[in-house]
């Protein structure tokens, strides 16, 4: 069964899951970091555990400042014999990414009395965490209210080449599409781990939409780039290969940590 999440925490989990980078005081911007779980379901009863043992336990240690935030996605267009639905968590910096999370105290704290083994046991029947990835946030537009995450993933053989050209060029029609109301948002990612010869990507990029319907790229390149000829910019799509695309549905999340706690 679908969860209807509200206005107010899809919104959330974009500010923190597509966001940008998090401000810290006299230490300038700190990176945003995505880890992202492949999971392959085995049961159907694999969303409600999510949802009802362990969403509640990501939400405690947001509210903890463990993390920024933590979602679940389910492929609804794309290749689901190896992962039906992804797990992400975002971390604001390093020393958010590398602190210890200690799950049986926020598993305690928020299922009292609870026996934490049997219902990682029965979650681990319901599924198989088969990879797990770890991303940087590069640049985004802002994120709006929306159903979809429309995930591709790109190798560029120049990095700095393509960054510049998705920040530069492309961020602006994404923008005028934003606007339109055509788009919720977009950004754009840097695969930190695991890279080599066997992963046939390095960046990922990520269309939020609420209908599944195209939409006039070519009109919006040139009004978000009046001084440019959309033929060159067309070329500039030669410093990626467009390896593969994934529609994902946003199922569930966390509330963001409030100034309070």
């Amino acid at each position: 069964m679908r969860t209807t999440l509200s206005i107010t925490t899809i919104l959330a989990v974009m500010a923190a899951f597509f966001a940008g980078t998090v401000i810290a005081e006299d230490h300038g911007p700190l990176p945003t970091y995505v880890v992202v779980d492949c999971m392959k379901s085995s049961s159907a009863d694999y969303v409600a555990l999510e949802q009802e043992i362990w969403q509640p336990v990501h939400q405690h240690l947001v509210d903890s400042g463990k993390r920024d935030s933590w979602a679940l996605y389910e492929v609804v267009f794309g290749d689901r014999s190896r992962c039906d639905y992804y797990t992400v968590a975002t971390y604001s910096g390093e020393d958010q990414l590398n602190g210890y999370a200690d799950y049986a105290a926020a598993f305690a704290a928020v299922h009292t009395g609870s026996d934490m083994g049997k219902l990682t046991n029965m979650t681990l029947a319901a599924r198989t965490l088969v990879a797990s990835e770890l991303w940087v946030l590069v640049d985004q537009t802002q994120i709006q209210e929306h159903r979809f995450a429309v995930v591709n993933k790109m190798f560029a053989a120049d990095p700095v080449a393509y960054e510049r050209m998705e920040s530069e060029v492309f961020k602006a029609g994404h923008q005028v599409l934003i606007d339109g109301g055509d788009r919720a948002g977009w950004a754009v990612y840097a695969l930190v781990s695991p890279v080599g010869s066997s992963i046939p990507y390095n960046y990922g990029t990520v269309d939020f939409v609420n209908d599944l319907g195209p939409v006039p790229m070519a009109e919006a390149m040139l009004a978000g780039n009046p001084d440019r000829d959309l033929d060159a910019m067309h070329d500039l799509l030669a410093l990626r290969d467009h390896v593969l695309s994934e529609t994902w549905g946003l199922l569930a999340a966390t509330d963001p940590r409030t100034e309070s706690d």
